[in-house]
């Protein structure tokens, strides 16, 4: 009975390191990749950054994130069916597009969805012209001056 206590604390000494290391190097790698969304110079609080890279072998489908108050903006990668959050984008090509939806009384029926308050032009990354490339050695800070 000793040997076999003695076992398995060994066993769980040689494991219990390992436990809990794997949720920091899941998915794809990474790089930070942050940025600011502004309409006619303003910053633009609580607008939905949506990025979708253009290559299918990027690891990922997309990422979205919001702007805070002053306009800037975090990007970070959903995991584990949205369990887990990992900052930053792999290195690629991505559209962008950019909505900021905001309900007025009228819509507060359940049926009718929230209007997007900035231009159409920014709502879908196939309408959009807006896009970022993130790399591995570079800043990817990306600045989204709208135009009404």
């Amino acid at each position: 009975m000793r040997d076999a206590v003695w076992t398995l604390l060994s066993l769980l000494l040689i494991t219990l390191p390992t436990i809990g290391c794997g949720a920091k190097s899941a998915g794809p790698e990474t790089y930070p990749v942050t940025g600011v969304v502004t309409l006619a110079g303003a910053p633009v609080d609580g607008a939905i950054v949506q990025f979708t890279p253009t290559s299918p072998d990027a690891g990922i489908s997309g990422a979205q994130t919001i702007t805070r108050p002053d306009g800037t903006f975090e990007m970070k990668i959903n995991l584990d069916m949205g369990k887990t959050a990992k900052l930053g984008l792999p290195p690629g090509d991505y559209k962008v597009a950019i909505t900021k939806l905001q309900a007025t009384p009228e819509q507060s029926a359940p049926n009718i969805p929230p209007k997007n308050v900035l231009p159409p032009k920014y709502a879908t990354t196939d309408a959009s012209e807006l896009s970022a490339k993130v790399t591995v050695d570079g800043e990817n800070r990306f600045e989204f001056p709208l135009a009404k």
